[in-house]
């Protein structure tokens, strides 16, 4: 992801230190209370359709609170929020380990941890590229996203020893304890900035959009990297199909497997493409070439690969995912400060909705036609029509900017 220099010079960033660890630490504790949580539903209902149902609550709340709620790290100082919000996660969490707490009360209180997660999440997002300096910013953002990846992996793998060796209760307080963690650490390593935006920016002119869904959708390089982040809904049907896809190639002990090839694999594209390419308008140039990478080698489902090569084509595809990790940072430095938290909350959304909608389309599709290769393949042929497209509007709208920029 980064050579060994400039991630010893991340870390010994006090600020970002701190922000990393507690992110990285809480996002592992989330995977232990999601298993957890499932398998206390399961024993006391014995529904797998209940567990299902309590598994996919974890996708919903950030739909509807992201948009909703992320105006608040604009509007308080971005510290606060996320002392605020990690130290009632950390408390919700605790009462959810209480012994004897009825299930319908625990699955509320995770619906409002999850909920509060999207203002510390657009807090900490926005909070980013005041604490790094421009040279490290998309440095810093890398090490996030693939030690997220990391955490959610080895968490879910923990997870499972874990519950079955203690209770679920335990893993519970756990991550009520890692949400603590995350609170203290900001506290004390974060340093006090103003709200950015504290009783709501009005509109000083013209030319300067009302809020932060216009400036969304009128900017063109905004509008077109939040478009090509989308195509995830796409590029992540084969993982929404990992079950009956591992079952048709009569191995359906690769289920995790294929699960998780895509997080493995963009963790390794994001270290090539930040050790090969170190110039970061470089890497901004191949977010369209790799989105296109991302999607394409899904076309070749329709040859119905054996596991071998269904495993190659999806690490290929998952190495082309690492586009997100560029295009995130551009998307967050192209945004004006004031705008940042709000912003976040609304592309989180956005993002969450491709991808949950996208597997649950594919559903329906590989239900209908019968065939779980042909529905991924499908997939693959859209998204690379849609990203050859998404590629010459990002390079359009690009050379724009540096027109208006040698113009000034």
């Amino acid at each position: 992801m980064t050579t060994r220099g400039t991630l010893r010079e991340l870390v010994g960033m006090r600020e970002f230190r701190a922000m990393w660890i507690g992110s990285t630490v809480s996002t592992a504790g989330d995977q232990l209370a999601a298993v957890a949580l499932s398998l206390l539903v399961f024993e006391r209902t014995q529904s797998v359709a209940a567990t299902a149902l309590t598994w996919s609550l974890t996708l919903f709340p950030p739909l509807i609170s992201g948009p909703l709620l992320g105006w608040v790290a604009d509007r308080f100082p971005r510290r606060t929020v996320m002392v605020t919000t990690a130290w009632l996660q950390a408390a919700l969490m605790a009462a959810m380990a209480i012994p004897g707490m009825p299930l319908w009360a625990m699955i509320v209180l995770l619906v409002v941890v999850l909920a509060i997660s999207s203002p510390y999440l657009a807090a900490q997002e926005a909070s980013l590229p005041n604490v790094l300096p421009p040279k490290r910013y998309d440095d810093g953002v890398a090490l996030f996203g693939t030690s997220v990846d990391i955490a959610q992996m080895a968490g879910l793998a923990a997870a499972g020893f874990l519950v079955a060796h203690t209770s679920p209760g335990l893993a519970l307080m756990i991550n009520a304890v890692t949400f603590a963690a995350a609170a203290i650490l900001v506290q004390v390593s974060v340093k006090h900035r103003p709200a950015a935006d504290p009783l709501g920016r009005k509109k000083k002119s013209d030319d300067e959009p009302r809020g932060a869904l216009t400036l969304m959708v009128t900017e063109p390089r905004l509008r077109t990297l939040l478009g090509v982040r989308m195509l995830a809904g796409l590029a992540m049907v084969p993982e929404g199909l990992a079950v009956p896809l591992a079952a048709s190639l009569n191995a359906v002990w690769a289920v995790g497997l294929i699960l998780a090839i895509e997080p493995a694999a963009n963790v390794l594209g994001v270290a090539l493409l930040f050790r090969l390419v170190r110039d970061p308008a470089k890497r901004e140039r191949l977010i369209g070439p790799l989105a296109i990478l991302s999607l394409a080698p899904l076309i070749m489902f329709a040859f119905n690969p054996n596991l071998t090569w269904t495993i190659v084509l999806l690490v290929i595809a998952g190495i082309g995912g690492a586009y997100h990790t560029p295009a995130r940072s551009a998307w967050m430095r192209l945004l004006p400060d004031q705008y940042r938290g709000r912003a976040y909350g609304i592309g989180r959304a956005a993002l969450r909705s491709s991808q949950g909608g996208g597997m649950a389309l594919a559903g329906v599709v590989a239900h209908s036609i019968g065939s779980v290769t042909a529905t991924i393949a499908g997939a693959g042929g859209i998204g690379l029509l849609l990203a050859t497209q998404a590629t010459f509007a990002w390079r359009r709208a690009r050379g724009r900017s540096d027109t208006k920029a040698v113009a000034i």
